[in-house]
């Protein structure tokens, strides 16, 4: 599970909104008995909403194992027929956390390198492959 300090509020009008890490959000309740998910609590502004809210598993009823297969075969380019054989899955589940997981994806990413500020990038490995393979042809 994941720790408590990695969630943030959800609700638009909260102070806290979108800050992780402010211990602004306790553990309401748990439910489903097989894989529990944790409903939590904004102590800022009462909103209560499941761990899975906002995320490519919302709404999903899938073991949390089973839906990190699917998505690691998907980012492996297997296709979602072979996928969803593979993962013992309907070929519509894995349509559907593709199409879901791509913008949260996107969203990740952005979240994570937004104010990313890069001086340099460096090609030594490919310039010397390329440089390597132009004298063995020539």
């Amino acid at each position: 599970m994941k720790d408590i300090s990695e969630f943030c509020c959800i609700n638009p009008g909260c102070s806290d909104y979108g800050k992780r890490g402010y211990g602004n959000i306790m553990v309401q309740q748990t439910y489903e008995k097989n894989n529990p998910i944790r409903l939590l609590q904004c102590k800022t502004c009462g909103k209560r909403f499941s761990e899975r809210s906002h995320t490519a598993l919302s709404g999903s009823r899938l073991p949390l194992e089973k839906a990190i297969s699917i998505l690691e075969h998907l980012g492996e380019d297997c296709g979602i027929r072979k996928t969803g054989r593979l993962v013992e899955v309907s070929k519509d589940t894995v349509s559907r956390l593709h199409r879901i997981a791509g913008p949260h994806a996107k969203a990740l990413h952005d979240e994570l390198v937004r104010d990313l500020a890069i001086d340099e990038v460096q090609f030594d490995e490919k310039w010397s492959f390329v440089g390597k393979k132009r004298e063995t042809s020539q």
